[in-house]
């Protein structure tokens, strides 16, 4: 079973406890364990594959909880690094009856990440590698640090996947330097999962059927597109299909993009990933949305990801 290395944001995530409150109106809130890369991991590490995680949190009882809870997991940390002059980042998310959210992030250790905190000889030796995260293109050092080493993997010929989680709260009017700061990631990933949303913003393109033959170019690319309850669209060497959303009673939608994608390298790190046929990825999909559809029906990301085993009950 081959190592994944997922990069990017660990961070806190307080929920509000009620839903249907916004931000402002709430006044109670739960922490939880969050990032989009971290919560990858966990995905990887709970199915049973071999996971790595590599960023950046404070040295405080945050970061130090952080680093607990994916160890718990079974994630690996030596690449998980701590920073005693700025704080854990925290990020504040209020739920909706469909378990939609809203976010606000207070930036702090997960963006000083520098190439130079890094083992990169450590970092060779992992077989798979996943960029995803909504904070990492926001800001420098961490956006050069994540380009440096998507670029210095890719002269290795590592499996590069990039998920773009994209957030319009964080990147507000700038979603053209969003697009571009991607293009480099798309270019370079075997595998990329994107939105709706995200498919339309890095297409430019004014339709869906516009968007779909902008995904056509990449020939040699696996593009997953989950739809949520319309299942996950699946494009690969212009072949195209529909993988259908399992049913499920939607508590909160946090992770399940992110459990999807660690469902996804998982399987992968168990075959040759390179030389999958068009029906064996449909199957991987199929899986992926299962592991997805669970993470929904509980609260938090980390905290809604189950083991194998008990998926399989």
């Amino acid at each position: 079973m081959k190592k994944i290395l997922c990069i990017g944001e660990l961070l806190i995530d307080f929920f509000t406890t009620q839903t249907e409150q916004s931000i402002i109106e709430a006044t109670t809130f739960e922490k939880q364990a969050g990032g989009a890369p971290a919560n990858v991991a966990t995905a990887i590490a709970k199915l049973g594959g071999q996971a790595y995680f590599c960023g950046k949190v404070g040295d405080d009882a945050f970061g130090h909880f952080l680093k607990q809870t994916l160890e718990h997991a079974g994630v690996h940390t030596d690449q998980l690094i701590f920073d005693s002059t700025t704080s854990t980042t925290l990020a504040f998310v209020s739920r909706q009856a469909d378990g939609e959210r809203d976010f606000i992030f207070n930036r702090g250790a997960d963006e000083l990440l520098r190439i130079e905190d890094l083992n990169l000889q450590h970092l060779m030796s992992i077989d798979m590698i996943h960029f995803g995260s909504a904070t990492a293109l926001l800001s420098e050092p961490f956006s050069r640090t994540y380009e440096q080493l998507m670029q210095t993997l890719l002269l290795q010929n590592h499996f590069i996947s990039f998920d773009p989680n994209y957030r319009a709260d964080l990147w507000k009017h700038d979603t053209e330097q969003f697009i571009q700061k991607c293009e480099p990631f798309i270019e370079a990933a075997y595998f990329i999962k994107m939105s709706n949303e995200e498919l339309m913003l890095l297409s430019r393109a004014e339709s869906f059927e516009q968007a779909i033959e902008w995904l056509n170019q990449f020939t040699d690319k696996t593009i997953a597109i989950t739809q949520g309850a319309d299942g996950t669209l699946l494009v690969q060497n212009g072949k195209i299909t529909t993988v259908p959303a399992n049913p499920v009673n939607c508590i909160d939608s946090t992770g399940a993009g992110d459990a999807f994608v660690g469902a996804v390298l998982y399987e992968l790190s168990k075959r040759d990933e390179m030389n999958l046929s068009f029906n064996e990825w449909v199957n991987i999909i199929g899986f992926a949305n299962f592991v997805a559809s669970k993470v929904c029906e509980k609260v938090g990301a980390i905290d809604a990801l189950l083991a194998l085993e008990d998926l399989q009950k």
